[in-house]
C-alpha cells in the first residue's frame, strides 16, 4: 500500500508565479511586510485574520487555482550543481509514528498552538512538509526518469535556486510515479514537525501535504544559536571550561565535536574534553545552554545560510551577547534518531534548499 497519495493541489497561474511564490523568509535580508498579495506577506503577517483575507483574495482573483482532479506533483530544485528531486503528495496521519512515517525532533508547544490556529483558519497548507526516504543508486536512476518532460513552472527565486514543478494528472507518468512511490516503505519527517503535531492535535481529519526527497540528495546546514545572558565574560568561561577546552578560533571549517563561540567580539573554538556519542547540538544544550541561559525566551535560532557575519551582527548590536556556531547534523543521524524513536533538541537541523512557499499548496479540510 502506498504511503503517498495524489491530491488536487492549488497552484498560481503561470503569469503570477514569480509575484506570489517566495522562499522561506530566512533567505531574505531586511524584509518588511507590505500589502502585496503574495505568500511571503501572508505567512509573515502578525494577524492571522488579515493573512486569511489576503489568501482569500488570491483565490477570489483567480491568481491561484485548485486543480479539478487528483495529481502528483514533481518538484526539482537546482542549487548550483546540486539537484533535489521531490515528489509531492499527501500522507495519512494514521501512519505517523507507527514505523512508517517517523519524526526526529522535539517541538515547542507555543509554536504548535500557533501552527494549529493558522492551519485551521486558513484551511490551507501553503508549503509541503519536507520529508525524505532511503534511496540507492538504482532508485535514483529510476527517479530521474520521471523528470524527463518539460516542467509546468520554471523560475529562479530569491534563494538563488531554480525551482521547477510538474503537475501530473491523467497520464502514463502518473502511473510511473505511483509505481515508484509504492516501493517507499518509510518516510522520515525532516522539516515540519510543528505542522505535523498541529494537525495531529486537531479534531479535523487532515491529510498533510509532503514533499519526499531521496536521502542521498538531502543537504543539511548548521543551525546556530545567539542568546542573552546576564553572566559576565569570566563566569561564562569558567562554566564552559569545566567540560571544554577554550582557544582562539582559527576560522577553519568546523569538525564534528567542535563548537565555535562568539563572545566579546572574538571567536573561540570549544572542544569537548570527553569523548561522547551525543550530537554536538545536544552537548551544547546540556553542558552550556542549560547552565548559562535562565530564560528560554532569550535565545534565537539562526540558519547557517546566514553565515557567521549574521551571528556577529546580532551580538554586536547588544540585543544578544553570546553566539554559538555548530557543525551540521547529517541525514544519517536524522534517520537513525527517527528509527530509534529518539528526539533531537529543537532546531537541530536546517534543510537547504527548500520548496517555495505557495508554488504548490493544498486545502487542509476538503
Amino acid at each position: 500500500m502506498s504511503l503517498i497519495k495524489p491530491f488536487n493541489g492549488i497552484r498560481p497561474q503561470k503569469k503570477f508565479v514569480k509575484e506570489v511564490s517566495f522562499p522561506n523568509i530566512n533567505y531574505l535580508n531586511n524584509y518588511r511586510p507590505n500589502k502585496k498579495l503574495n505568500f511571503l506577506n501572508i505567512l509573515s503577517n502578525k494577524s492571522i485574520l488579515k493573512a486569511k483575507k489576503m489568501l482569500q483574495k488570491l483565490e477570489k482573483k483567480k491568481i491561484i487555482k485548485q486543480d479539478n482532479s487528483d495529481h502528483f506533483y514533481l518538484y526539482r530544485i537546482t542549487n548550483n550543481k546540486k539537484i533535489l528531486l521531490g515528489i509531492v503528495g499527501k500522507i495519512n496521519l494514521l501512519n505517523y509514528d507507527d514505523k512508517k512515517i517517523l519524526g526526529h525532533e522535539k517541538t515547542f508547544l507555543e509554536r504548535i498552538k500557533k501552527r494549529k490556529e493558522q492551519i485551521l483558519k486558513f484551511n490551507s497548507q501553503i508549503t509541503p512538509i519536507y520529508t525524505t526516504y532511503k534511496s540507492d543508486r538504482i532508485s535514483i536512476k529510476k527517479l530521474k526518469q520521471l523528470f524527463k518532460s518539460k516542467p509546468d513552472y520554471n523560475l529562479k527565486s530569491k534563494d538563488k535556486c531554480k525551482h521547477e514543478l510538474w503537475a501530473v494528472g491523467k497520464s502514463k507518468l502518473k502511473k510511473s510515479i505511483q509505481n515508484y512511490i509504492n516501493k517507499i516503505r518509510k518516510i522520515y519527517i525532516c522539516d515540519g514537525h510543528h505542522r505535523i503535531q498541529a494537525m495531529l492535535k486537531s479534531s479535523k481529519k487532515i491529510a498533510p501535504m509532503i514533499i519526499a526527497f531521496p536521502h542521498q540528495q538531502v543537504n543539511i546546514l548548521d543551525y546556530n544559536r545567539v542568546l542573552k545572558t546576564n553572566l559576565n565574560f569570566e563566569k561564562i568561561k569558567k562554566i564552559i571550561s569545566k567540560n571544554f577546552s577554550i582557544n582562539k578560533s582559527n576560522n577553519k571549517t568546523l569538525k564534528k565535536g567542535e563548537i565555535e563561540m562568539y563572545l566579546n567580539k572574538k571567536w573561540f573554538l570549544l572542544k569537548h574534553l570527553k569523548k561522547s556519542n551525543d550530537l554536538d547540538v545536544t552537548i551544547l544544550k546540556k553542558l552550556i545552554l542549560n547552565k548559562v541561559l535562565k530564560n528560554n525566551n532569550n535565545i534565537k535560532f539562526v540558519s547557517g545560510i546566514k553565515g557567521k557575519k549574521a551571528l556577529e551582527k546580532l551580538v554586536n548590536n547588544n540585543k544578544y551577547n553570546l553566539a554559538f556556531k555548530l557543525y551540521p547534523t547529517n541525514i544519517s543521524q536524522v534517520i537513525s534518531f527517527a528509527e530509534k524513536r529518539k528526539f533531537m533538541p529543537q532546531k537541530s537541523t536546517w534543510f537547504h534548499p527548500k520548496p517555495l512557499d505557495g508554488l504548490i499548496s493544498s486545502k487542509v479540510i476538503s
